[in-house]
């Protein structure tokens, strides 16, 4: 699967006004929220948002990354079938995407469709069923954030989630699930600071891991429902020093 450097990608839309889709989300999805921003920012691209029920503005309609096109949520998948034949180009910006009601949504996708993808995992799925789309890897946009690191910080923040992505048995009793208590455009003042305080985070939530990484904290990242958290760790943070991917559960 090839790679395409997003933002190189994205140089042909330099100086110019974009629809964009931000589903809803949680307050980790705002750090790749952030992150975009940070890139359209630097390519001097404004957007006009849009959702199901708004009007087309653009011809060029960026939908924003994350995991949303899987068969747990449907927001994407209602927005692309809905929307699809409005635009004459439609950016999906890198997301992980899996799951049967997927299909019908990438086969009915065609050539002026460009769909990125966060892992292999996901890129090997969609270039099965996305035959009309160019398919591209890419990482995460929450790496497009620029976080100052902190100081080193004490003790080990837990920050499972509790719900339809997680597998852990049992919580620890001091758990904080920071992901849950916000929105997926939220400033991030609450998030960063949260784990600016620890020295170590363990999480199954993908983008605390990768803010805390970022943040130069010592990192566990656990496994979620399905393949997300492993494949994006094999593609984009097995490299990193400070994180690692822990198959087992265990919080010590």
């Amino acid at each position: 699967m090839k790679e395409v450097d997003l933002k190189i990608f994205l140089k042909k839309y330099e100086d110019n006004c974009v629809d964009f889709f931000r589903f809803g989300g949680n307050y980790g999805d705002s750090i790749i929220w952030h992150g975009t921003m940070n890139l359209l920012s630097e390519l001097n691209i404004s957007i006009a948002d849009v959702d199901i029920v708004s009007e087309k503005t653009n011809d060029i309609l960026l939908i924003d990354g994350g995991g949303n096109l899987v068969d747990y949520y449907d927001d994407v998948r209602n927005f692309i079938l809905k929307k699809h034949n409005l635009y004459k180009e439609i950016v999906l910006l890198p997301h992980t995407i899996f799951g049967d009601k997927q299909i019908e949504v990438l086969s009915i996708l065609g050539n002026n469709t460009t769909i990125f993808c966060r892992e292999r995992e996901s890129a090997k799925f969609v270039d099965t069923y996305a035959k009309n789309c160019e398919v591209f890897l890419w990482h995460d946009c929450a790496f497009y954030n620029n976080f100052k690191k902190p100081a080193k910080g004490k003790g080990t923040l837990n920050a499972f989630r509790s719900d339809i992505e997680s597998i852990v048995k049992h919580l620890p009793e001091s758990n904080i699930d920071i992901s849950y208590n916000g929105y997926a455009t939220k400033p991030l003042n609450e998030f960063l600071t949260t784990i600016e305080k620890f020295e170590e985070v363990n999480t199954d939530r993908l983008h605390v891991a990768i803010t805390s990484m970022l943040l130069g904290k010592k990192v566990n990242l656990f496994p979620n429902s399905y393949f997300k958290n492993k494949a994006v760790f094999d593609y984009s943070l097995s490299h990193f020093s400070n994180i690692k991917f822990k198959n087992q559960e265990s919080f010590q």
